[in-house]
């Protein structure tokens, strides 16, 4: 058995842990003593995984909306969404919450700690399985933590080249998921290295149900993941038989074993998807295609990875028929996999997702192994260390480079959602005195972010905000009447609207169109939005502006409303509805009580 030594991987993943808290250090070090206690956001999509965390540590139902407040009850069952279908991670971060007392935005800063703590030691574990080598397995892990963005041409890079803005932040991080199922991902591999190389039949079938234990973690985890595991324990087998390696035959049976315990779990992740919500296809921007998809760069990337593999075997570096070879091989293919199965399967749902949070850190894997079997031939200890020495700096100065530009693309707003914590804490102390109507009260928001973030905090509903409409609670169409009604109550009438989607408000746009309409990246059936389109939407809401009655007034009824002090809003249209409380003054926003006027009936 290989002899792990962990203080090498102990090192490593402190380094990855520290590296990856540097946005809330920047948080910390921007807010000084203002500091109101808000995580530091590394994606822009991290509030709606908070929200829904916050829920569960309230000890809300799997199938809770936090953004509209309709849970699930006996009385009015609700369906799947992608939150409670993907519900093992949220339950593995509720749970520990719940004990400890910590709500979302605490247990978030902690997960950036121990997810990539965990992440960086499974992935150190896996490489010195395969290598045998604790430093190369050390730096190893360093390269791929820090170069996953760089791995799929994102990132810092952007920035280098003028491409765009430097984004995303360390992708696996990205909390709760993939960040708290990453270990298990790294982990599912090194089962099954163990489940073909061990020494030991016990290891061996041990090893074996503890991959399939993992594959069944990260199916109810995050959808990229488990299908790109699939993927791998597809291709894996697939060569095993082709390639035979010594003692295929008996090493098959534990494969198709892992097989075999991943597959029972797909059977309930099939029933759960079968109850999903109508809109869940549309929304998520599931399309019927056929198209091949060959030129991602991280299929590119494991494309030249497959040559030097292919040239690393013909100068006598590797045997085709060893494990590690074979690994690295399955490795190398699983980007053509996952981007092209829609030739078959004729569906595709948001293959960006493959090359930002996951396949990324599979091509920049077999880069790292691939570069493994040309180190391994250098015979001066010394030359090696030195490279190894060279190779750890330069991943950590690229980590520290990552870092520290991607932090400083989301540093003001999550200045931003900072501020807006006072108003929102209050909300929650209104929400005690009332626990039972806490979550059906629903909340007029006029600022995006603040309406985004505040379920993360105060159970209330938000007549809208920016990740509504991705759970179960309202459709698609309510989801726009939604952000009508808060552009009414605002004074903001067509002529206002028709200039802000000039002025390329995305909120606006996802709001009213979906977020493929205004981002190619999205979908591969991406259809640009006409000039026509965005007229008639302006029409459709000029007429809605103009004939607005008590009926929409009522539905939903308003409680408060959150007027942020900067904005120029008429209020009149929403005084003629409700009335208005005495205002409570809390930095940037001014936090009233509704009551709807009866005499408008």
């Amino acid at each position: 058995m290989t002899n792990v030594k962990w203080r090498f991987g102990i090192l490593a993943a402190i380094i990855v842990a520290l590296f990856g808290l540097y946005p809330q250090f920047a948080l910390w070090h921007e807010r000084g003593a203002n500091w109101n206690g808000t995580f530091a956001s590394n994606d822009l999509d991290e509030p709606a995984y908070a929200a829904y965390l916050q829920a569960l540590i309230d000890g809300r139902p799997r199938k809770n909306d936090p953004y509209s407040g309709r849970d699930e009850t006996i009385e009015n069952p609700q369906p799947e969404s992608i939150f409670s279908i993907q519900f093992i991670t949220p339950y593995t971060a509720a749970i520990p919450a719940r004990l400890l007392g910590l709500n979302a935005s605490q247990m978030f800063i902690a997960l950036s700690a121990i997810a990539s703590f965990l992440t960086a030691l499974a992935l150190f574990w896996l490489l010195v399985l395969i290598t045998k080598d604790n430093s190369f397995a050390a730096v190893g892990t360093l390269i791929i933590m820090f170069g996953g963005a760089l791995a799929s041409g994102n990132g810092a890079i952007n920035e280098f080249f003028g491409r765009g803005a430097a984004y995303p932040f360390l992708p696996f991080l990205r909390r709760y998921i993939p960040a708290v199922a990453f270990p298990f991902f790294f982990a599912l591999f090194g089962c099954v290295w163990l489940a073909l190389k061990s020494q030991t039949k016990s290891t061996k079938y041990i090893a074996a149900i503890s991959a399939g234990l993992c594959f069944g973690f990260l199916v109810f985890s995050y959808f990229y993941l488990w299908t790109t595991a699939a993927a791998f324990l597809f291709v894996l087998t697939l060569l095993w038989i082709v390639l035979r390696p010594e003692n295929w035959k008996s090493d098959l049976r534990y494969l198709l074993l892992i097989d075999a315990v991943a597959f029972l779990f797909l059977l309930p992740y099939a029933y759960l998807l079968s109850q999903r919500a109508e809109s869940t296809d549309a929304i998520q921007l599931l399309v019927l295609t056929h198209t091949p998809d060959l030129l991602r760069f991280t299929a590119i990337v494991c494309c030249i990875s497959i040559i030097f593999l292919a040239l690393a075997i013909w100068l006598g570096l590797t045997k085709v028929k060893e494990a590690s070879t074979i690994f690295l091989l399955a490795f190398s293919i699983v980007p053509f996999i996952v981007f092209n199965q829609q030739i078959i399967t004729g569906r595709s749902l948001q293959p960006f997702h493959y090359e930002f949070y996951v396949v990324n850190y599979i091509t920049a894997l077999a880069v790292v192994l691939t570069s493994f079997l040309f180190l391994k031939r250098i015979q001066s200890p010394r030359i090696c260390a030195a490279i190894l020495l060279i190779g750890g700096l330069t991943a950590v100065g690229w980590g520290y480079i990552e870092v520290k530009l991607t932090t400083r693309l989301l540093i003001s707003w999550n200045v931003a959602r900072d501020e807006a914590m006072p108003v929102t804490k209050r909300l929650a102390e209104f929400a005690k005195e009332n626990e039972a109507n806490g979550k059906t009260t629903v909340t007029l928001n006029f600022e995006y972010i603040q309406a985004d973030n505040q379920p993360v905090t105060s159970p209330q509903a938000v007549l809208w905000a920016r990740h509504q409409h991705v759970f179960a609670g309202v459709s698609w169409e309510e989801n726009k009447e939604r952000f009508y009604q808060m552009l009414y109550y605002g004074g903001r009438d067509a002529v206002w609207l028709r200039q802000d989607f000039r002025n390329g408000d995305i909120e606006a746009y996802m709001a009213l169109f979906g977020w493929d309409r205004f981002n190619a990246t999205l979908s591969v059936n991406a259809r640009p939005l006409t000039v026509g389109e965005v007229e008639q939407e302006v029409r459709r809401y000029d007429n809605y502006y103009k004939n607005f009655s008590f009926e929409q007034a009522s539905r939903p009824t308003l409680s408060f409303a959150v007027v942020p002090n900067n904005l120029n809003l008429d209020l009149s249209n929403l005084e003629r509805w409700y009335e208005l409380g005495a205002g409570e003054n809390f930095g940037a926003y001014t936090l009233y009580k509704l009551q709807l006027k009866p005499i408008n009936r």
